[in-house]
């Protein structure tokens, strides 16, 4: 019961779920699970089943396009009341991306069905989804620019201000700390920056 109304509780401050009678979320909970990962643990591989949308309720998470090699392109990170997974939803086609915890994380997954019986019963809801969907397309638009007209320390700059744009925290200027200055939460390693700006860690070093 405790973890059913903590989900109620993270659903209830998602954009996507604005507006709903908590009666409603609560219906829609029978059919949720929650998942909890490991730091490095894959969430989902890319080319598995689209079936679900995935809610943040805990953690970081990236999304990673992975190669042959090992090596990775991450596209996104994402912490807390994010969701993601959403384009295989609508699409009915296998998943695009590879998803891995950043750090231990919990996962709220809703299905398929309930997931479309939201989007097609709440205006809201479409607006959301659609919302976010045009973001990322502008930001993956922003990604592919930079990746061909700025050189690496460009790059790493780039999304060094992207980060601290989503996932930072200003800092009081005491002690020696510069006005202005942001600290980056997130478990994020070189090999990690290497993947988002497209280069070897030694470059990136």
């Amino acid at each position: 019961m405790i973890a059913r109304r903590r989900t109620i509780q993270v659903l209830a401050s998602l954009r996507l779920f604005e507006g709903f009678d908590p009666v409603d979320l609560t219906d829609m909970t029978v059919t949720m699970r929650t998942r909890r990962h490991r730091a490095a643990e894959v969430i989902f591989h890319q080319g598995g089943p689209g079936d679900a949308l995935h809610v943040i309720g805990g953690g970081m998470v990236k999304l990673v396009l992975p190669s042959p090699s090992g090596d990775e392109a991450i596209l996104a990170t994402l912490r807390r009341q994010a969701f993601f997974g959403e384009l295989a939803l609508l699409d009915w086609r296998p998943q695009s991306t590879t998803a891995v915890a950043l750090e231990p994380t919990e996962i709220i997954i809703v299905p398929r069905p309930a997931s479309m019986e939201l989007i097609g019963a709440h205006a809201c809801a479409r607006e959301v989804l659609l919302a976010v969907l045009a973001s990322e397309l502008r930001r993956l638009t922003g990604w592919v620019e930079a990746l061909h007209f700025l050189d690496v320390p460009g790059r790493v700059a780039d999304v060094l201000v992207a980060l601290s744009n989503e996932h930072g925290r200003r800092l009081s200027p005491v002690g020696g700390v510069p006005p202005g200055a942001v600290r980056i939460d997130g478990r994020l390693t070189q090999g990690d920056l290497a993947g988002m700006v497209n280069s070897s860690r030694q470059s990136v070093n």
